[in-house]
């Protein structure tokens, strides 16, 4: 069985795949690049703050006319906020890939997101409907699976999944084990649906799969911290760790103009800063900064080893005539303040 996860930015496209690595590494391509040949891969289209006609498009492109017989598990990856286009990728993927129906459930409890009546709640907060976001971007019909049916669990909840078949179904979940019975249902069909969520349907997905991978180990040494995101979680992290010592580079707070341009421009002075001295990881949060760092070290491949906690994710960077380097990266809203400094120490960095 292979599978294939499709991501709308880099920092998710990490946060997911790495989490199948519990057998071997799991390759991320990075648009245009295609997908790599191997039992998990990654593409991750960079289509996020795309306009949607443009962000399915490359999801169409990315796939490929192999799709069908490239993979037999298809995992679209979304935002667990719901930023960037996921209903119009998702239906991109669905006529890309030729599957009949989607299962869809953006809840990561380990970062306090759930979904409980259709409604998206962060730390507890309802944020937005699941289906109101996906209805004006999808071709097919919605349908919803409740909480209740969901811990119904079995034989009754794979019945209720394949009744919905040529739909796309917006699924509850507040638990891991709500999680895990959704996917469960899934992969008892003989056709199982096409799984959108966020890290926490795909830990889910992975641990039925046998992939699972286990705690990853950071390096100790000397670390750099290359921080884009402009959410409080990170601006919160990055005092910390500048406090505590670590080596940090960052892009300018909000309203110190375009953030993709300043994305751009601290992952060029991260380049430039890695080729002058040694360093033995390199931290990065905020997906526009990850491709920018990406893009700006020349780098052709990375591959995933393992999640060192939820949300992150290690893998190696590897680079032309340049030894390979350990990244760690992480989505700019999750963590506590100390992050950095406690792995950090853990670490013995």
């Amino acid at each position: 069985m292979t599978v294939t996860i499709v991501a709308d930015d880099l920092t998710g496209a990490c946060d997911a795949g790495t989490l199948f690595a519990g057998k071997s590494p799991v390759p991320v391509a990075v648009w245009p690049d295609p997908p790599v040949a191997a039992p998990v891969s990654v593409v991750d289209t960079e289509s996020r703050d795309l306009e949607a006609a443009e962000a399915t498009r490359r999801v169409r492109r990315a796939i490929g006319p192999g799709a069908r017989a490239g993979a037999s598990v298809w995992f679209k990856k979304i935002d667990s906020t719901l930023r960037g286009h996921a209903g119009a990728e998702l239906a991109a993927l669905l006529r890309a890939t030729g599957v009949a129906s989607a299962l869809v459930c953006p809840a990561f409890p380990a970062q306090g997101r759930s979904v409980v009546d259709r409604q998206l709640f962060v730390n507890g907060e309802p944020r937005a409907s699941v289906v109101d976001r996906l209805r004006p971007e999808v071709d097919r019909p919605l349908a919803w699976i409740p909480l209740g049916d969901v811990r119904t669990g079995g034989v009754a909840l794979t019945a209720r999944v394949m009744r919905l078949a040529g739909m796309i179904a917006v699924a509850d979940a507040e638990t891991d084990a709500d999680l895990d019975a959704l996917v469960g249902a899934a992969l008892a069909l003989e056709a199982p649906p096409l799984l959108a969520g966020s890290a926490g349907l795909a830990r889910a997905l992975a641990e039925r799969l046998g992939l699972l991978a286990g705690p990853a180990s950071l390096p100790t040494g000397r670390w750099l911290i290359v921080a884009g995101s402009l959410s409080p979680s990170t601006r919160r992290q990055i005092a910390e760790a500048r406090r505590a010592g670590l080596r940090v580079l960052a892009t300018p707070d909000a309203g110190r103009g375009d953030a993709a341009t300043a994305a751009t421009e601290v992952g060029a002075e991260a380049a430039r800063l890695l080729a002058a001295e040694p360093f033995d990881l390199v931290c990065v949060t905020g997906g526009e900064t990850a491709v920018a760092l990406y893009r700006a070290l020349g780098a052709t491949r990375l591959d995933l080893v393992g999640a060192p906690q939820p949300g992150l994710a290690l893998g190696w960077l590897g680079m032309p005539g340049r030894a390979d380097l350990a990244m760690l990266t992480k989505a700019g809203g999750f963590g506590p303040s100390n992050l950095f400094v406690s792995l950090a120490r853990e670490a013995g960095a």
